[in-house]
């Protein structure tokens, strides 16, 4: 028979070091004793927890936000507040037995074993402790030991990053509140849906944010937020308020009527891939029956990471993608503040990555009946409306001659983006000659200009040259296909000459450039009239001619007089039909060069006159 009257608490003596920057962590608990009595228990709690009377009469402050590993006889079931237990204690006869405690918050932790004297528990059991699968220590019982012991669990607290999102993103007014809300952020429609499982629900209201200086903008105070009700366990346990718990007894059954559930919000954004949405967070956290309630919110896609941006002390942004209120700190204000113990928490986050809708799990922490959380939301997406234009310098070259494409990208914001990039693959038709950025680099082999950076208003260039290797109409076509904020009007995962988003409207991310290459051949012959006889005068004529298949455009035809010659009076040139020059006449009496340019069609010709005088000073040639 166990006396019940005489107790001994044996506080576990190994644990008499701190540790320290431990990642989402998981207290497990290795049982290896030879007998079990109910009235056995431990109890694995906060310090923060007023841990003064542990003996059960009736004051149940100790065991609010505490672990216990009990037998199901002694009064309280298998309890794991913070965190959940994946295997319940509900034994009464001697076992090995492991506990495992996931999501512990960070805080200070002891560990207290109860016994009755007489009842068996005589030595020859042990108890290891792991955190985050490393052994802190071992236990094992040889008689009555009393000492003081705290060991620290702390999930790693992110550092802030940098987000930059233009207040003319923010979403503000929120409709269909009764099932799907639904806004605008900037051009971007943002809609929500949500799931749950056990007696978790949600509810949501029209509200706004509260006027402290905790986000990454001064706009998000005051702003119109969507309000979020989570409750995931809203009825009371049998002993009133009991804390949230979620274990199953070896038998199937829950411990308790009303265990917690957990929920699933999903923020997608109309089928668009946006980067690094921004959301502001106002009144995480609240309180039931003098104890924190705090809804710990964690991210379920893939690839996506959490940054903090801003906000309070008590606002609690880890390394495990996790945030939720700081626990532990009894609050009796619903509003948001600067002060960790008074109040609510507020603050700024960034879910890095790509992604066309973002999932997060939510789980409840805190005490039956009182478990929810009222908090509100404002959602930022990031956008930048870049646009590209593209100019040839001449769009009828011959076959071999150089030509230059002018790409320009401009950042019409209201965001900075980075990581631009412009894909301008050159067709076989032409082949490549340099290039010239006004800042990033090309490369001709995949076509790839990273363009990098480009604030808010801003422009880069990069001019191709080329030359055609092949006569006829050659296309030259160029896209945007990269950077870290989505486009308002524009998809750039979406292929050349498509309508981006189907809404008969132009996209201005891509452009494209013909030019019509030709062969041409082209004779040169220079006669005289008279022969050269110095003081005398001569005409001699230039004819150019094209025999095609081809119209040759843009020749250049010059011809500089040797010493001692000079023009007589003004050069004339005359095309035959379809050609032209570029003058019908230049020059004058003096002048000692021709120059004029010419096109010449297929078949055609063009002639030019030139007068001349010949010095009668020998000196003069």
């Amino acid at each position: 028979m166990n006396n019940r009257m005489f107790k001994s608490v044996l506080l576990l003596g190994f644990l008499s070091f701190l540790i320290s920057s431990v990642n989402a962590a998981t207290v497990e608990f290795q049982v290896n004793w030879p007998q079990w009595a109910q009235e056995n228990r431990i109890e694995f709690y906060n310090t923060a927890v007023d841990a003064a009377d542990r003996d059960g009469d009736g004051n149940t402050t100790e065991i609010i936000n505490s672990n216990l590993v009990t037998t199901r006889y002694g009064g309280e079931n298998a309890i794991c507040v913070p965190g959940f237990c994946t295997l319940p204690a509900v034994a009464n006869t001697s076992f090995t037995q492991n506990y495992v405690f996931n999501n512990v918050p960070s805080g200070n932790y002891r560990i207290v074993m109860y016994d009755a004297f007489g009842d068996g528990w005589n030595g020859g059991g042990s108890l290891t402790v792991l955190v985050n699968g490393t052994s802190i220590g071992t236990v094992t019982n040889t008689g009555s030991v009393v000492s003081t012991n705290v060991f620290a669990i702390s999930d790693t607290p992110t550092g802030t990053t940098a987000q930059t999102c233009s207040d003319a993103n923010l979403t503000n007014a929120w409709a269909n509140l009764g099932s799907s809300p639904t806004a605008t952020a900037g051009a971007i429609p943002v809609s929500i849906s949500t799931s749950a499982t056990g007696p978790a629900g949600w509810i949501f209201t029209a509200d706004s944010m509260n006027t402290i200086n905790a986000w990454s903008s001064a706009a998000i105070q005051g702003r119109q937020s969507l309000g979020v009700l989570f409750e995931w366990d809203p009825t009371p346990g049998a002993n009133g308020s009991e804390p949230v718990y979620q274990a199953i007894n070896t038998d199937g059954t829950a411990n308790d009527l009303d265990p917690g559930g957990v929920g699933t919000m999903n923020i997608s954004f109309g089928g668009r891939t946006v980067n690094n949405a921004i959301v502001h967070l106002d009144r995480v956290g609240g309180i039931g029956a003098g104890v924190s309630n705090s809804a710990r919110f964690g991210v379920n896609t893939a690839g996506v990471t959490l940054g903090r941006l801003a906000g309070v002390s008590h606002f609690r942004t880890f390394t495990n993608n996790t945030l939720q209120r700081n626990m532990l700190v009894v609050s009796a204000n619903t509003e948001s503040s600067t002060n960790t113990a008074n109040g609510t928490a507020a603050g700024s986050v960034v879910y890095q990555g790509a992604y066309s809708t973002l999932s997060l799990g939510l789980d409840g922490i805190g005490l039956e009946g009182a478990g929810g959380d009222g908090m509100e939301m404002v959602v930022c997406v990031p956008q930048a409306d870049l646009s590209l234009t593209k100019t040839v310098n001449d769009n009828s070259p011959n076959v071999g001659e150089n030509v230059t494409f002018t790409l320009t990208v401009t950042n019409n914001g209201p965001d900075a983006t980075n990581n631009i990039q412009v894909r301008d693959i050159l067709p076989a038709e032409l082949d490549f000659v340099s290039s010239t950025a006004s800042q990033g680099s090309y490369n001709s082999g995949s076509g790839i200009w990273a363009v990098g950076t480009l604030a808010n208003g801003s422009s880069a260039t990069l001019n191709i040259v080329v030359s055609a290797n092949t006569a006829g109409v050659i296309t030259n076509q160029a896209e945007i296909i990269n950077a870290d904020r989505i486009d308002p009007d524009s998809e750039f995962r979406s292929s050349f000459a498509t309508d981006d988003l189907g809404d008969g409207i132009a996209d201005d991310d891509e452009a494209s450039v013909d030019i019509n290459a030709g062969v041409v051949d082209v004779e040169v012959t220079k006669t005289s009239l008279n022969d050269f006889i110095p003081g005398g005068s001569d005409t001699y004529t230039i004819l150019v001619t094209n025999a095609g298949p081809s119209d040759a455009t843009g020749l250049t035809v010059s011809d500089n007089l040797p010493s001692g010659v000079t023009l007589s009076g003004s050069w004339t040139c005359t095309p035959s039909a379809g050609s032209s020059c570029g003058s019908a006449s230049g020059g004058s009496a003096g002048g000692t060069s021709v120059s004029v340019t010419v096109s010449v069609v297929a078949g055609g010709q063009v002639t030019l006159t030139v007068p001349v005088q010949y010095s009668a000073d020998p000196t003069d040639y």
